[in-house]
């Protein structure tokens, strides 16, 4: 797939090489550029320690050198962070979804990488979802065919995990408004991305974030978030722990030993927690529901 893409585009692919020993998927051109790549498809997401040795390779060729991951399974939380970490962000990301927009004719490879770059510079974060580069042009013209737009919000959250536990959230409210949910890559990511969408334009943008680990980078984090004049639903735990205090205790004893591949364990409390409970407790999503005009579907399964 990923050699079609880059031959349809004149971006003359080359596959595996071993340099000393080592192994490379593969590069490609783009104008005067030379970027190695590699593509993964597993079951679980990619941890950090696959982009450490990705990273690892790239830090060996030619200064200004750039690497770019493909991976069909998306990313850990803790993978993307762990770049933002480092002295040199040298690597740009590309999720599943990524390739199905490319794939789709939706965006060129040339466009998105030129789109992903060019957020990697301004904002020094290796993932940016396309689905949100491409959300932006897609609203301006809807916008200019209907006399009275429609509300449109984003909500920001931290994984891909995670936007499809938000999905399975929010389908089960009626609401007027439409709703898109983005992946940011990480926790560190969000704050970056709610910035980039608000200067675009867009004036209803929420986030959905968890604790971080770091008391010093949880406080500047949260300092950048309410900078960039998102709706901020600020979680005191996981996801999936935030969705789990509030399903039947029946339930929750039904489904604790099931597997969690994937989130799917957030996704089965998404689907079952008591909204009424939910949102009562957290006066945060209270107030995120109240400006979507969202109410709990009456018959839910």
């Amino acid at each position: 797939m990923l050699k079609q893409i880059f031959s349809r585009e004149n971006m003359e692919p080359r596959a595996s090489m071993r340099p000393c020993g080592e192994e490379i998927d593969g590069s490609f051109v783009m104008g005067d550029r030379f970027f190695l790549l590699e593509a993964k498809w597993h079951a679980a997401p990619i941890p950090a320690s696959a982009l450490y040795a990705f990273k690892g390779k790239v830090d060996g060729k030619l200064v200004g050198t750039i690497g770019t991951f493909f991976s069909m399974s998306g990313y850990s939380t803790e993978a993307v962070d762990a770049l933002l970490y480092g002295k040199e962000l040298n690597l740009i990301l590309f999720c599943q979804e990524d390739l199905l927009l490319i794939e789709d004719g939706k965006i060129t490879m040339r466009e998105a990488m030129r789109v992903k770059l060019r957020y990697a510079a301004d904002y020094g974060q290796p993932f940016f979802a396309l689905e949100a580069h491409l959300a932006g042009p897609a609203r301006l013209g809807q916008e200019a065919a209907i006399s009275k737009p429609q509300q449109e919000w984003i909500i920001l959250v931290e994984s891909v995990d995670d936007a499809r536990t938000i999905e399975e959230l929010l389908r089960r409210f009626e609401t007027p408004a439409k709703i898109e949910v983005f992946p940011a890559g990480g926790q560190l990511s969000v704050a970056p991305l709610a910035q980039h969408l608000r200067r675009a334009g867009n004036k209803n943008v929420a986030a959905i974030v968890t604790p971080i680990s770091d008391a010093k980078h949880q406080q500047e984090h949260l300092k950048e978030l309410n900078a960039s004049g998102a709706e901020l639903i600020v979680l005191r735990e996981p996801l999936e722990d935030w969705l789990g205090n509030y399903v039947p205790a029946d339930y929750y004893n039904a489904v604790m030993m099931l597997s969690n591949r994937n989130g799917k364990m957030a996704r089965r409390y998404a689907r079952n927690t008591e909204l009424d409970q939910l949102i009562t407790a957290t006066p945060s999503f209270s107030s995120l529901i109240d400006k979507l005009e969202a109410r709990p579907k009456k018959l839910e399964q």
